[in-house]
């Protein structure tokens, strides 16, 4: 065993270090509580686009492809082909809709438990358990690990492949790892079309990692990207030639289906402009749901709202003032991890060579931050607008919660390690379904 080993395995057993990972368990513990009672207190097939997901398990259990011009026909079948077996074998006494959210819920744990080992390799291992915790009770996390639908199980697989691109090996063995990573992200290729932007940021990550060999650097980035790709074509080419070769298509039920597209068309704000990517209303910490005045059209204002309230209203009844008001608790509590986060990134771009490892993670960030933007304003509405669609980036969002924790004081660090599971703990109690009835 190396000495660098041996330290990790002290520091690991030391008194405050296994403090802070009881208590961290014991949110975990609650936070997995709500997580169950919610798979089955929350109403069936209230889900965001629940019957058009449903839609796509029943086809495949019947032996079919979803309909593209369907309102969700146009994803990817992965999930729904995972839906399908896991209808098929449950017995009849356990509703469908429970098994479909217990995908969801399952590939949630696997997430954060990913992000907590790769977390590891940057910071101590209290600061990576907490980051790790606090992105699992989040509200954002907590909502879409409990519904039916495949974002949560296509983040997880990104997830696999951004951890992987933290631990790039030198030497020709680099060859086999970008393989194995071109395989899981094909994989998160069926399951959600984000993972497109994910394929992009390995291939780069590829060629910066061993770019002191460049004809290797090469092979690797071109073999995970065609790996990905062949994996994923079939569904990609038969949707291409059923919507006639729109790119829309690939992330938007709206380009086939009239009913989507509809709906769509009349959700507010209707028209986007340079001014939304700014403004940031009061409402997002104090009312935090779309209806609140001058949430619906502000971009980061009801990305915040998403990420740390139910700012879609798909969840909890935010027309409850008690559940507003709770909502706003943690909308507030949630400027502690952002001014963490924050600071954490200002600490990377302070020292970029101590990080790069990080660059394939924070790349994809960087990625998915632009294809956010690029999509509302092609999409001016409000349901454009959510947090889960940044869930394929929860891997640099909580490696930054994760440096802006490690590079406090420690009288700070401990202080801001305490909010930061007091906030996981109150938003898994937010969010245990019919509290307010």
């Amino acid at each position: 065993m190396s000495e660098a080993t041996l330290r990790d395995v002290a520091a690991t057993h030391a008194p405050g270090t296994r403090r802070w990972l009881a208590a961290v368990l014991l949110v975990l513990a609650a936070s997995l509580s709500t997580r169950i009672h919610d798979l089955t207190a929350f109403a069936p097939l209230h889900d965001f686009d629940g019957p058009g997901h449903a839609a796509n398990v029943l086809a495949l259990e019947r032996g079919e492809l979803p309909d593209p011009t369907s309102w969700g026909g146009f994803h990817p079948p992965l999930y729904y082909a995972i839906g399908a077996a896991v209808w098929w074998a449950l017995p009849e006494r356990l509703p469908v809709h429970v098994g479909l959210r217990a995908i969801s819920m399952l590939a949630g744990i696997a997430l954060a438990l990913v992000a907590w080992r790769s977390l590891r390799r940057f910071v101590p291992e209290p600061d990576a358990a907490i980051a790790a915790t606090l992105l699992f009770c989040s509200p954002v996390f907590t909502i879409s690990s409990t519904m039916i639908g495949n974002e949560m199980l296509g983040a997880c697989l990104v997830t696999v492949a951004l951890a992987r691109l933290t631990a790039i090996p030198a030497g020709s063995s680099v060859l086999r790892h970008a393989a194995v990573t071109g395989l899981w992200l094909g994989a998160a290729l069926v399951t959600k079309s984000s993972a497109l932007v994910a394929v992009c940021a390995a291939a780069l990550a590829y060629l910066v990692a061993a770019r002191a060999a460049p004809r290797r650097a090469f092979a690797a980035a071109v073999l995970s990207g065609a790996l990905s790709l062949v994996v994923a074509s079939p569904h990609y080419v038969r949707l291409f030639h059923a919507s006639g070769g729109s790119l829309m298509a690939v992330v938007s039920g709206a380009a086939m289906a009239e009913q989507a597209k509809a709906e769509m068309g009349s959700q507010p704000p209707g028209e986007r402009h340079a001014g939304d990517y700014f403004s940031l209303p009061l409402a997002t910490f104090l009312a935090p749901h779309h209806a609140a005045p001058g949430l619906v059209s502000s971009v980061p204002g009801l990305l915040y709202a998403s990420a740390f309230a139910d700012g879609h209203g798909e969840f909890l009844p935010g027309e409850v003032p008690s559940v507003l008001a709770a909502e706003s608790v943690l909308a507030l509590g949630g400027i502690v991890p952002t001014l963490l986060a924050t600071a954490g990134l200002l600490r990377m771009l302070r020292t970029p060579r101590r990080f790069g490892r990080a660059f394939g993670p924070m790349l994809l960030g960087a990625l998915m931050l632009a294809a956010l933007v690029r999509y509302t304003w092609a999409l001016p509405t409000y349901s454009a607008v959510k947090a889960s669609y940044l869930l394929p980036a929860a891997l640099p969002a909580t490696l930054l919660l994760a440096l802006g924790l490690a590079n406090l004081s420690p009288r700070g660090r401990a202080a801001a390690r305490g909010f930061c599971l007091a906030l996981a703990a109150a938003a898994s109690a937010v969010l245990w379904q019919g509290w307010w009835a």
